[in-house]
């Protein structure tokens, strides 16, 4: 019998505590925020920087010239360089026109080497601008068309081996 006396009464004081919550007469304070609740005014976002190159402009024509220069001479050098490889064409290793070939294909390769050098450094900036994010339209064009010069003196360097008959 305690046992159901003891909970009557605390059925009947959970019945008491919640009738007090339920009161009607709207005292219930705001949940809308206070005026020191929302803290200071958001600042508003500064224009983003416009993206330039990473690339000055004076260095990416220095490069150009570079290798403007360097094509230049692998171009002049280029018909002597294939003269002499018709010419060494079915000779001996140790023929003289073959001798003078060869030097003349080293020639051209040094040419080469010098246009592949402009191009790794035109590669090396192009790491630098993608590393900063900064696309520069200038810089990949450049790259490409001295990256297609380069594929021209590869195709002729060939060109002149399978002449010679390496």
């Amino acid at each position: 019998m305690r046992s159901r006396l003891t909970k009557s009464v605390a059925l009947a004081a959970l019945a008491a505590g919640l009738a007090a919550c339920a009161g009607g007469d709207g005292d219930y304070p705001s949940l809308a925020m206070r005026p020191f609740e929302s803290g200071p005014a958001p600042a508003t976002p500064a224009a983003p920087a416009p993206i330039r190159p990473v690339t000055p402009p004076a260095r990416l024509a220095e490069l150009r010239e570079a290798a403007a220069a360097s094509h230049a001479a692998f171009l002049a050098r280029e018909d002597d360089a294939a003269r002499l490889a018709r010419a060494a064409s079915g000779q001996p290793f140790e023929s003289r026109a073959r001798a003078s070939a060869l030097v003349a294909l080293a020639d051209l390769d040094a040419q080469r080497g010098r246009t592949a050098g402009t191009l790794a450094a035109l590669d090396a900036l192009a790491a630098e601008a993608a590393a900063a994010l900064g696309p520069d339209p200038a810089l990949v064009a450049l790259q490409s068309e001295v990256a297609a010069s380069l594929a021209r003196e590869d195709a002729g360097i060939a060109r002149l081996w399978e002449t010679m008959g390496s």
